[in-house]
Order: structure tokens, then C-alpha cells, then sequence
């Protein structure tokens, strides 16, 4: 498969960027264009490192190396070539490859108490129990968008939370990495019926 130029690493590591901390632009909508310049980026200082991933990486996983570090709230191109940029990387693709598996063991997670409404309670002193989950890495930013696709729960949070410092991030990862997590909805949905059937039907 063919690669990007440097200069074509640079601009989608831009709409990427933009798309993940911008609330007004849309990768998808806009088509993944900026207005960033050949010329502007022959005056960057790391050209190189848009050069050496624009090498190492084909566009697609290119793109998955800069989702899935801009989700772990990494921002500069440095970030991306390090030890730790590949691991997660790698922990993205493999939660991709088997994205039923891992949201049924996070839906498993998520519905351990014995009632259902309580992973979405909320308090003014704590988080409801799916956003601390969320926060200690236990369950996966893919399931917190498929959760939310069925139940809408960032909209009660949204409003309860409004005035938090943390909570308006999270809810702004959940909306923005929503249109590039794909998956089989009937058969998502089966999974967490039969999960809260069983759990919840005795």
C-alpha cells in the first residue's frame, strides 16, 4: 500500500487533532481537509517526525495510531513515536478486531450491581460508577459510545455535570470518536439484552 508524504501525515494529524479538540470541525464533514500549507509545514521544526511515521505506518493504521493516542489525550506529533504511543496503538487496534468481545466483558463490568440503573446514577460528591470505570481504564472508550448510542446517557450527564471540569471532556471524546466506531448494531444490541436478562431477570 502506498504511504503518505510527510506533508500528507502532517494534515491528517491536524484534522485529526482539530476533530478531537475542536467542537466546531468534523473530520468526516470536512472531508479530513485544513487549511494547513505545504509552505507552512516546509517551516515546521519537526518535519522529520511526520517524515518517520509517514514511513513507518500505512495510512489507515497511520490513522489509527493518531485516534487512539488523541483518545489518551496525547496532542504533539513527539508523543506519537515513543515506546508508549505504540502500546497504545496496538491496545486500540486489538480492542477494534474484537470490539463484541470486549464490550460484552465491559457491559459485564459496567451491569455488576444488582440493579441496572445504577452504573448511571448520579451524585454531586462522586461520578456514576460508568464514568469512574471509564476513568481508571477499566472499560474501553468503544463501549462507552455503543452504551450511549442505546441508552443516551451523556445527556443526563451532560446537563447534571454541566459546571464539572472533567466530565465536559469526557462527554466531547464520547461524541467525537463516535462516528469511527463501527459495528454490527442488532447484534450489539442481542449481547446487552441477554446480558441484563440474565442478570437482572431472577
Amino acid at each position: 500500500m502506498k504511504h503518505l508524504t510527510g506533508y500528507g501525515a502532517y494534515r491528517l494529524f491536524l484534522a485529526l487533532r482539530t476533530h478531537f479538540t475542536n467542537d466546531k470541525y468534523d473530520f468526516h464533514t470536512s472531508h479530513g481537509k485544513t487549511s494547513a500549507s505545504k509552505d507552512s509545514y516546509g517551516k515546521r521544526t519537526d518535519k522529520a517526525l511526520f517524515d518517520k511515521v509517514a514511513r513507518d505506518y500505512s495510512p489507515n493504521e497511520l490513522k489509527g495510531l493518531f485516534i487512539s493516542n488523541l483518545l489518551n489525550d496525547r496532542h504533539y506529533i513527539a508523543e506519537f513515536i515513543d515506546e508508549q504511543a505504540e502500546l497504545v496503538h496496538t491496545d486500540y487496534t486489538r480492542r477494534r478486531q474484537s470490539l463484541s468481545y470486549v464490550c460484552a466483558n465491559d457491559l459485564d463490568r459496567i451491569f455488576s450491581q444488582n440493579n441496572p440503573r445504577v452504573p448511571f446514577a448520579t451524585s454531586k460528591d462522586r461520578y456514576p460508577s460508568i464514568v469512574m470505570l471509564f476513568l481508571r481504564g477499566v472499560i474501553a472508550p468503544e463501549s462507552l459510545v455503543i452504551l450511549d448510542d442505546f441508552t443516551g446517557f451523556t445527556k443526563k450527564f451532560d446537563k447534571y455535570y454541566e459546571d464539572d471540569i472533567i466530565w465536559p471532556k469526557i462527554s466531547r471524546k464520547i461524541r467525537k470518536y463516535r462516528p469511527f466506531v463501527k459495528y454490527d448494531k442488532a447484534k450489539m444490541k442481542k449481547i446487552m439484552v441477554d446480558l441484563i436478562n440474565t442478570k437482572y431477570s431472577k
